[in-house]
């Protein structure tokens, strides 16, 4: 008993010095915050706040690419966006070389209403003088693309449309060196090769690809040898800093079939009407970058790049589809072609801070930015070229415009999310641009001679806005956003593209504002949506009216059309079928549904004797409709993707189409039907197959007359098509 006694004493003396051990050893951790992306399947929403940014209360869809199964390979625009309600997608060619998206009554040319970015860095030409992004990167090398509607302007500047940013794919960290490789074979002769490598090394971590990818095209005259690469080098010399330097490169050459008629359109989509007409965009894009997480509630993010291009182009006979471009038998000759180039260069600093902090017992944040760029477009137009039929940019004489656009940008914002309680925040944010822009040169303009241009301009434009959003339960929330917008002249705008064209000496600035209202979340892993109701004012609106001049030729008038308003619904909905009594591991039947209906209209403006009031804005379908079923069963996907899209008119007085003006008029409803199919195998590798335009529809999604290397009049979209992808990840 007195041994036992002892052991008992001996054994709560242990504890007690154990417990007193551990007590004196206690570490305080301070709180960790884990931002995840709400959503199923490859659409999610952005966090309240990631990174320096704040993205509550604003409309925002988030692309994740990898559990995407589409044609990736060629960058099928139509099918990648397919479950962003409202997206209107161009297709210029068959080749994805040019991304052409927008939405709510935004020309979709190109994305120019969209500040589009790469890893937060901007890639339009000149944002403020001619915002065409005439680069964006291979779909295979995303991870994710992130889309902001028009209450983006406070945070990254004043467009109309909002921000889309590709996101690159970030190395394996698991891993010194991990390698992926995805080869594509194709109709008309298509091959792509994307090759990556990527990884970690003690504190630098690595990502870096290549793709090449060529194609003779659908249409005869429409093939394409395309070129990217990219390149990025990470430092953390402690976990709170990250140093990184990005490069990527694009170059590539296409060729273009030309525009056609209505008429010819109708007897053989598939001709061509043009077999000299090249395109050439070179573009470089240097990144410097640093993060700092100066405590676990104020964070630092400064960016320096650079945007150096050249956009070269070969066209000829820029005239109507019905005039041949023929040997002129006089000289025994092609006749010389036109010679345009651009030189892009921007220098951009972007330095954002946020700081988190505690008011009425709930966490709110302040963010707020810097930026300072320069840019300059040094604009050489109607050159005299060869009487060739190959790429090559020589040209005799002088150009008949060349002009040397220069902006210089200061900018700032600053955003505060106040959460009011734990369901309701609110946040107000203003922004402040001064733009001062200088033109240079000299121009041959219509019925004139070469004449000396100098034009100069300064501009201090503030910007409001206000978002609110309400937690209903955990993971469903309503949202509703107020910003004001603005758009500035832009230096296409000044400049004649053809013969037929005639631009307002008056032009002036647009403005207006985006507002969003609507409900967004999911239902355990059963039902993601989010349906919302939005209006777009555009004050100033500058567009393209079909006049007559004394002859009876008709013209096309750039001005200032009028003041538009564009109001609709945006809707999207995706159900996991199978999950609806128990939810499958290995197993899924998902279908989805996005719709946006628009109401575009000229709320007002008046041209000589054309009344605009009322008028159908041009480049709007009054709906979109993309909707699709994807079966997954173990490794195996199968997905059809239906697009379905209303009709829309080409130019702001909604003339229609002739056979001596097919570039403006009625752009027909369509319909497409995608299939796409994946098997991922043995742990490493993947098959895809798809077939695009599945029923071979005959369709144009846009006329062109300003873009004349594209050809006046009617694009036709490619027919059917198939492909098959082998890949690899080690």
């Amino acid at each position: 008993m007195k041994k036992l006694l002892l052991c008992a004493m001996g054994c709560s003396m242990f504890q007690n010095a154990f417990s007193q051990s551990l007590r004196d050893s206690v570490i305080k951790i301070p709180p960790v915050e884990v931002h995840g992306k709400k959503g199923i399947g490859s659409i999610v929403r952005l966090p309240e706040i990631g990174g320096t940014s704040i993205y509550s209360g604003k409309k925002n869809e988030v692309i994740l690419v990898d559990n995407m199964n589409a044609d990736v390979a060629q960058n099928r625009a139509r099918d990648v966006f397919a479950r962003v309600p409202g997206i209107t997608s161009w297709e210029l060619d068959g080749s994805g070389t040019q991304t052409s998206v927008g939405a709510r009554g935004l020309s979709p040319h190109r994305s120019w209403e969209f500040n589009v970015n790469q890893n937060g860095c901007n890639v339009n030409n000149d944002l403020y003088g001619y915002p065409e992004a005439m680069y964006n990167p291979p779909l295979e090398a995303v991870q994710e693309i992130e889309i902001i509607r028009g209450s983006a302007a406070l945070q990254y500047g004043p467009q109309f449309g909002g921000m889309l940013n590709y996101v690159i794919k970030a190395p394996d960290t698991s891993k010194t060196l991990g390698l992926e490789t995805q080869q594509t074979y194709g109709s008309f002769n298509t091959f792509n090769s994307f090759n990556a490598m990527g990884g970690k090394k003690g504190k630098f971590t690595y990502y870096a690809y290549f793709n090449y990818r060529s194609s003779d095209g659908w249409r005869p005259n429409s093939n394409y040898n395309f070129l990217n690469a990219y390149g990025s080098l990470h430092y953390k010399p402690t976990d709170r800093i990250d140093i990184g330097v990005e490069y990527s490169r694009e170059n590539y050459l296409q060729k273009f079939a030309g525009g056609l008629t209505d008429s010819m359109f109708a007897a053989d989509p598939h001709l061509s009407t043009r077999s000299r007409n090249y395109f050439n965009p070179i573009v470089n894009l240097p990144a410097l970058l640093f993060d700092y997480s100066i405590n676990n509630k104020t964070q630092l993010n400064v960016k320096a790049y650079s945007l150096l291009g050249q956009r070269n182009m070969v066209i000829a006979n820029p005239n109507l589809p019905t005039n041949a471009d023929t040997i002129n038998k006089t000289l025994g000759s092609y006749s010389a072609r036109v010679v345009n180039r651009d030189y892009y260069n921007s220098y951009t600093v972007d330095a954002r801070m946020i700081r988190k902090y505690t008011l009425f017992n709930q966490e709110s944040a302040l963010s707020g930015g810097l930026k300072y760029s320069i840019t300059s477009t040094d604009r050489k137009q109607n050159g005299v070229g060869t009487t060739g039929t190959d790429f090559d940019l020589t040209q005799t004489g002088t150009y008949g415009i060349d002009l040397l656009f220069k902006t210089v940008n200061y900018g700032a914002f600053i955003e505060n999310l106040f959460r009011i309680t734990n369901r309701l925040s609110v946040t107000p944010g203003v922004r402040y641009d001064n733009l001062v822009s200088t033109l240079n040169g000299t121009e041959y303009q219509v019925y004139k001679n070469l004449n000396p241009v100098s034009l100069s301009t300064s501009r201090s434009i503030l910007l409001g806005g206000i978002g609110a959003q309400y937690k209903i339960t955990e993971t469903i929330n309503s949202y509703a956003n107020y910003s004001q917008a603005y758009r500035p002249i832009l230096y296409s705008n000044l400049v004649i593209g053809s013969t037929t064209a005639v631009i307002d000496p008056n032009l002036k600035d647009a403005s207006g504002y985006n507002t969003d209202i609507g409900f967004r979340g999911k239902i355990k892993n059963i039902l993601d949506f989010d349906v919302s109701g939005f209006e777009l004012y555009y004050g100033n609106r500058i567009g393209n009216i079909t006049l007559t001049d004394s002859k009876g030729n008709p013209y096309t008038f750039t001005t200032n059309a009028g003041n538009a308003l564009t109001k609709g619904v945006e809707a999207f909905v995706e159900i996991h079928l199978l999950n609806l009594k128990k939810e499958h591991a290995n197993y899924d039947l998902s279908v989805f549904s996005s719709y946006a209906y628009n109401d575009a209209k000229y709320l007002n403006g008046k041209v000589g004797t054309v009344d605009l009031t009322g008028k159908i804005l041009e480049d709007v379908p009054q709906f979109i409709s993309r909707s699709g079923i994807n079966y997954s069963v173990k490794n195996v996907s199968i997905t059809f993707y239906y697009s379905s899209v209303g009709g829309a008119w080409s130019d702001a007085n909604n003339t229609a189409a002739s056979k001596t003006n097919p570039s403006v008029g009625y752009v027909s409803p369509y319909n497409v039907l995608d299939f796409a199919m994946g098997y991922k195998f043995l742990g490493k590798y993947n098959i895809r197959i798809g077939v695009n335009n599945l029923t071979d529809n005959k369709y144009f999604t846009r006329r062109t007359e300003t873009l004349v290397y594209l050809g006046n009049g009617v694009l036709p979209g490619d027919g059917r098509s198939f492909y098959i992808t082998l890949g690899a990840k080690f």
